[in-house]
């Protein structure tokens, strides 16, 4: 029905499987419809704002540490109804869809998905007036095994004369807990590397 009304177009096919890759035609149809399925996710809609809020908040003023307790209170409030624990690839898609959700209702950043580079393709950016995020996804894993392949991939090169602080951010999520498993960065700044890895427990 959402092919038919034009809100998703076909991307590919796999003539063997005789199954089709499905994508949105344009952004502005990605974005809509990204307001409307997160409706169902955050609910009363003036709570929903209160806590984009305070996202958005955390984010402007470099805090990862609140926006991590803020990510992981969220994903934890998520009904395990929603979760694919048998298919780990259904898994991880819901929790970077789930992502991909919080990020576009922010509603005032640049935010690239899956963003591609010459040595690969980047989970997530987001871009706020004096940072830049670099989030890397794994699912069941660690977020020092996430902030190995941006360093490896040079997923921060394109930024290197980016006057902004460049957060890199290794995000895993657990198909056991539905939320976050581990949570760690490492910043850039004036062409310098910081680094800041937060334990599991913290």
């Amino acid at each position: 029905m959402l092919y038919q009304s034009g809100y998703l177009t076909i991307k590919g096919y796999n003539q063997r499987r005789n199954t089709y890759l499905l994508d949105f035609p344009n952004e502005e149809v990605r974005s809509g419809m990204a307001s409307a399925l997160a409706a169902d996710y955050f609910g009363n809609k003036s709570r929903s704002s209160t806590w984009l809020d305070n996202v958005s908040d955390s984010l402007e003023a470099g805090d990862l540490k609140k926006f991590k307790l803020q990510l992981t209170a969220f994903l934890a409030n998520i009904s395990y109804r929603f979760q694919r624990k048998q298919d780990a690839m259904e898994c991880e898609r819901h929790f970077q869809y789930t992502f991909y959700l919080i990020m576009c209702l922010l509603g005032r950043y640049n935010t690239y998905i899956e963003k591609e580079t010459s040595q690969g393709r980047i989970d997530c950016i987001l871009e706020c007036p004096d940072y830049v995020y670099i989030f890397e996804f794994k699912l069941n894993s660690t977020a020092e095994v996430a902030l190995k392949q941006i360093e490896e991939k040079g997923y921060a090169l394109p930024y290197a004369a980016d006057p902004r602080k460049i957060y890199k951010v290794g995000i895993s999520f657990s198909s056991e807990t539905g939320t976050v498993n581990d949570f760690g960065y490492s910043y850039m700044t004036n062409n310098r590397d910081y680094t800041h890895i937060s334990s599991k427990n913290s």
